[in-house]
């Protein structure tokens, strides 16, 4: 800290002068606040309660030590360790010698005790009762390959593209189905969900794709895609780590506008009655032209398990979506509702998050998200007719999510922004009958309150579970920027703490020098929508002493449609998803800004559909315009030392952006960018064009290409390469050439146009790096902050300086 409030001082007893040379030390303190490094470090920023029967639950937490586990009895406002940690490994060990310490995989009660499943030494897992700490061996059920029955009887993987079935007490297996093949199987990975890469090397694999168990474990719910027809995809390692030939993967992916994309289609499994045949696997064809919605999964069950209830859409104009009930005996659909927009249609305002809609099977009824009046709304459905019986919200703000339904009381509970004063991207809890009337307030701190049920099926994980199973309680987590999370447990009934659970600890990021960023209410380039952006100033900022153009901007951008990216709360500020290292770029003296703009997710539907069509364009703008205004708020920023950065999306819009704007952005440091879309994915399976523009549009030609470069009318503009005559700052283009996610092929096609345009840039390509590089590559890290130091701020980055490589997860 000394250092970097010398360096501050310095450049401000003469800021005409160019900068001095950055050190060694002065990047060895910026490392430390790179997100990978701090990822993890906030001991107890959340807690995930598992619920037992009896109205407890337990959960983990982190220890001076190492993992704690404890068990909360909410009725009695009480609670105490959940095991005794050296009795129980010593039962354990009693039974299996090589038992690691205790890490529960499942708590069940019995009577006044408990029961619970733990690791043993990998061919066995431990049942333990805890009155008398007694411990018996049984096969291990936990296999990260296998989906387990509702029961924990049985258990589904997949073998030769094929579903086979487990007895996980006698271990006995047979095949559930025989027809599959590659490219067509039951319960396989598709290529479309941008890991065949990882999986063709042996490095991937995941328990069975798009399937599920019905409630009372009798059948089996999937979608199966069909990527046979679908041209191959070259993915090729120029560097392979075992030879000197390049080795070519070919992937099944359609590109936008190609006749042939990947087909879906659901079928059923009846596990009892399956014959060895394969007799009792029926499958159930979707509506021609209409595609199972991906991230929506199975949005709920009918009382007997027999019929599922999921989400299919269309995505030509109008986008249209349809509520189907699926008969899994009969193999029929029956439509239940559709919904229609202009632009985009989607199941939660964020693509990412899980849909926020219920099945209430046992009322014949949905809860339903809409954005029908401009505003992402809940209303309630009839099943069987799929009238709209009431509105359950109301009003000029967004719900979130829809965290849980108490079906016995008719309440249900959501998150929403916008509808308290304030920041409308902080999230509130609420509750609301389903007879109707005013949402009721249960988070009355202005914070961002992180109650959602978990990630869509797109992302994969199991749906988290906040709310007690009587509906009495509910946990919450909530934080600002500059206060860490605190967990309570709250009454659902009028939102009083009923118990405080955990306060985070966030003195490991403090102890690096990590500080809170700051919030901002701006105005977009409309002069009238308010917008948010979160700043990180260098160290030592002070409104008071800073000089004249002293400080450079970096602009963090991302800009994709389905999420936003400036942090409201302090776990998201010190370690991201996307973009990474503002706070390291900050210790290095620039002030990095990340901006919420027209054309994101999380206020109104206009807002969001500001980027259907111009995608980036209207989001560029905001944050040219955001940008003056802080210049205005912050002495010392400099106009004429602005750059911008990015990754995925944010390397499209960040390179868009010094194309579009060159006056405003100097340079640019832009990764795996999806440079063009007429060469990205399309579809109606896993095509961008339902996020972007609608389907391709080829003149006469209809939504096919009728030449191999064809571009179609409606994605022509969006392409970065048309505006490659326009660069006149410092440009560096990054990619991996395993990246599928953002293809390598159309940042190649970028670099194209810029040499036929005879424009200066740099390229940095790196062998076989896939999608995560601009998480898992310290020496691309290196790179992009020596681009701006030495481009943006005119000094010199420290010679031979080498940043900690992160450990990469796990495949």
């Amino acid at each position: 800290m000394k250092r970097s409030i010398a360096l501050a001082a310095l450049w401000a007893a003469s800021a005409a002068a160019a900068p001095p040379a950055l050190t060694g030390e002065d990047y060895a303190r910026a490392e430390k606040l790179l997100d990978y490094r701090l990822r993890g470090t906030i001991k107890n920023a959340r807690i995930e309660p598992q619920w037992l029967a009896d109205g407890r639950f337990w959960y983990r937490r982190d220890g001076e030590q190492g993992p704690e586990y404890v068990l909360v009895d909410p009725a009695a406002r009480g609670r105490q360790p959940l095991f005794d940690p050296p009795r129980l490994h010593a039962a354990m060990r009693a039974v299996v010698p090589a038992a690691a310490a205790p890490q529960p995989l499942a708590v069940e009660a019995d009577g006044d005790a408990l029961r619970l499943r733990l690791r043993g030494d990998g061919e066995r897992e431990l049942d333990c009762e805890l009155r008398e700490y007694r411990c018996q061996a049984m096969p291990a059920r936990s296999d990260p390959l296998a989906l387990v029955s509702p029961d924990g009887a049985r258990a589904v993987f997949v073998r030769d593209h094929n579903l086979w079935l487990r007895d996980l007490r006698s271990g006995a297996e047979r095949a559930l189905t025989r027809d599959g093949e590659p490219h067509y199987g039951y319960g396989t990975l598709p290529d479309f969900a941008l890991r065949a890469v990882p999986s063709r090397q042996g490095r991937w694999r995941a328990p069975p794709f798009a399937l599920r168990w019905s409630p009372d474990g009798r059948r089996l719910f999937g979608t199966r895609f069909d990527e046979r027809r679908v041209q191959p995809y070259p993915m090729v390692a120029m560097a392979p780590a075992d030879g000197f030939r390049p080795k070519v993967y070919d992937v099944r992916l359609s590109l936008l506008g190609d006749a042939e994309s990947v087909r879906d289609e659901w079928y059923a499994v009846d596990v009892d009655s399956a014959a060895a045949d394969g007799a009792a696997v029926r499958r159930i064809a979707i509506p021609l032209g209409w595609n199972n919605v991906a991230e929506a999964d199975v949005l709920g069950w009918s009382g007997d398990g027999r019929r599922a209830y999921a989400a299919i859409a269309r995505y030509d104009r109008p986008a249209r979506m349809r509520l189907v009930e699926v008969d899994l005996d009969r193999g029929v659909l029956r439509e239940v509702l559709e919904e229609r927009s202009d632009t985009r249609i989607q199941l939660n305002d964020y693509l990412y998050s899980r849909p926020a809609v219920r099945i209430l099977a046992a009322r014949n009824r949905a809860v339903w998200f809409s954005e029908r009046d401009g505003w992402g709304h809940l209303y309630l459905v009839d099943l069987g007719d799929g009238r709209v019986l009431r509105r359950l919200t109301r009003g000029d703000w967004l719900v979130r999510d829809l965290v849980g339904v108490d079906e016995a009381r008719g309440e249900l509970y959501f998150t929403a922004g916008g509808r308290e004063p304030g920041d409308p991207y902080q999230r509130r809890l609420y509750r609301a009958s389903l007879d109707g009337g005013e949402p009721v307030l249960l988070t009355p701190e202005a914070a961002d309150h992180a109650v959602d049920p978990g990630a869509s099926a797109i992302l994969g994980g199991a749906p988290k579970q906040w709310l007690s199973p009587n509906g009495d309680y509910v946990v919450d987590s909530y934080s600002t920027l500059d206060a860490p999370p605190r967990t309570v447990l709250r009454s659902t009934r009028d939102g009083a703490v009923v118990m405080e659970l955990e306060r985070a600890d966030a003195s490991v990021a403090y102890a690096a020098g990590w500080r809170p960023p700051q919030r901002v209410r701006l105005k977009a380039a409309d002069g009238r929508s308010d917008i948010y952006a979160t700043v990180f100033l260098p160290p030592g900022y002070s409104a008071q002493n800073a000089q004249p153009k002293q400080y450079p901007i970096i602009d963090g951008f991302y800009g994709g449609p389905q999420i936003t990216n400036a942090p409201v709360a302090l776990a998201d500020a010190v370690a991201a998803t996307n973009p990474v290292s503002r706070a390291s770029l900050a210790a290095l003296g620039f002030v990095v800004v990340t901006i919420d703009a027209r054309g994101t997710p999380g206020r109104a539907q206009a807002f969001h559909d500001a980027s259907f069509g111009p995608f980036a364009d209207p989001q560029i703008d905001d944050h040219v315009a955001a940008i003056r205004q802080l210049a205005e708020r912050y002495p010392g920023l400099d106009l004429d030392r602005v750059g911008v950065y990015g990754h995925s999306f944010g390397g499209y819009t960040s390179t868009r952006a010094i194309l579009r704007r060159p006056e405003f952005y100097r340079v640019a440091v832009s990764s795996a960018g999806s440079h063009n879309y007429q060469g990205m994915y399309g579809g109606g399976v896993h095509g961008l064009e339902r996020l972007l523009a609608g389907p391709p549009v080829y003149g006469e030609s209809g939504p096919r290409r009728p030449a191999p470069d064809a571009v179609p009318d409606n994605y022509r503009a969006l392409d970065n390469a048309s505006l490659a005559d326009r660069l006149r700052g410092k440009l560096l283009l990054v990619y991996g050439d395993l990246d599928e996610n953002a293809l390598p092929a159309t940042t190649v096609q970028l670099t194209a146009a810029l040499i036929r345009a005879d424009k200066d840039f740099d390229l940095l390509y790196l062998p076989n790096q896939d999608h995560e590089l601009f998480r898992n590559d310290a020496y691309y890290t290196r790179r992009m902050w020596d681009y701006f130091v030495r481009h943006l701020m005119g000094s010199e980055p420290p010679r031979d300086y080498r940043l900690q490589q992160p450990a990469k997860p796990g495949l």
